[in-house]
């Protein structure tokens, strides 16, 4: 990618982790149905530039979310670079591209949320139903959310050939 197109790919990934760490938890929103929006947007990048911009940029805005965040440090930045190689993966091996969009943050988002439940359940000793619930409406939301991300990602990253075209 050209440095203009990694910029803007940085500079909303760093703009969304802004908005999860800053902004949603002074909304009053209830937060348990808010998905996280900078691993939208990894997992949008990866689906676009492929697993290996995926990799980079999981790490990068997992590391920086890691700084920001109470929990273990590591954690996040693995989750979000597997989350960034799963979707880049997926979005290379399927063959009908379209689905690609909606299989690939299902099955990232799922790996994140799973081992999210299971740190929470090793903290505490218990996972309540409404947790699991809630993460399942936030794959579905994230899934949905991540329709027009990339669209509008796919407007201005523009790949000029398509690594999957045969």
């Amino acid at each position: 990618m050209p440095l203009k197109k990694r910029l803007f790919a940085f500079a909303v990934s760093i703009l969304f982790l802004l908005i999860d760490t800053s902004v949603i938890p002074f909304t009053g929103l209830n937060t348990a149905y808010v998905p996280r929006l900078s691993l939208l947007s990894v997992i949008t990048i990866a689906l676009l530039a492929g697993r290996t911009q995926g990799i980079l940029y999981g790490a990068i805005t997992g590391i920086l979310t890691d700084i920001t965040l109470t929990i273990p440090t590591g954690l996040v930045s693995a989750l979000y670079t597997i989350a960034g190689f799963l979707a880049g993966w997926i979005g290379r091996k399927m063959r009908v591209r379209i689905l690609s969009s909606i299989v690939a943050p299902i099955v990232s988002m799922l790996v994140y949320e799973l081992t999210m439940l299971v740190y929470y359940f090793m903290q505490a000793q218990t996972v309540a139903a409404s947790q699991a619930l809630a993460m399942l409406a936030r794959v579905g939301i994230g899934t949905v959310l991540i329709q027009p991300l990339y669209l509008l990602y796919n407007l201005v990253l523009k790949p000029k050939r398509s690594r999957y075209a045969r």
